[in-house]
């Protein structure tokens, strides 16, 4: 997971308050959420002390939404949403693997046909080529 941004259908939800606190995370959820959301900014074990990317990452997106979901339920909503669509073992079950070349459609297409949804994948262009390097749910 990069991120998880709050949307709703009939409003975009983008008024994030950086004043909101940040309580760091305790015993269990710590385990769970950094299996589905390592901290690839730091070691693992300066990520589970000091959280900054998730604090970094609640502070920008899940204040957005704080008046419906508290820091706690942000997060798990995260994880359950992890658990709920993994992108990689729908890939591979699509016959879509790293390293070979495919077209945005393809992996869309791919994608969709699991989730019933656009996803919204994202590319860079590196040397003579764009490689894939996110995919927006």
């Amino acid at each position: 997971i990069h991120g998880v941004w709050p949307d709703h259908t009939s409003f975009v939800m983008y008024e994030f308050n950086p004043l909101l606190a940040y309580c760091l995370l305790q015993d269990n959820i710590l385990t769970e959420l950094d299996a589905r959301w390592p901290q690839l900014t730091s070691t693992k074990i300066i990520g589970l002390q000091f959280q900054r990317f998730w604090e970094y990452e609640y502070r920008k997106h899940g204040t957005c939404c704080a008046d419906v979901f508290n820091q706690s339920m942000y997060f798990d909503i995260s994880m359950k949403l992890t658990d709920s669509i993994d992108l990689l073992k729908i890939l591979r079950t699509k016959g879509i693997k790293p390293g070979y070349t495919y077209t945005g459609d393809q992996i869309s297409r791919a994608i969709k046909s699991v989730t019933q949804n656009n996803p919204n994948p994202k590319c860079t262009y590196i040397g003579r080529s764009f490689e894939l390097n996110e995919i927006g749910i």
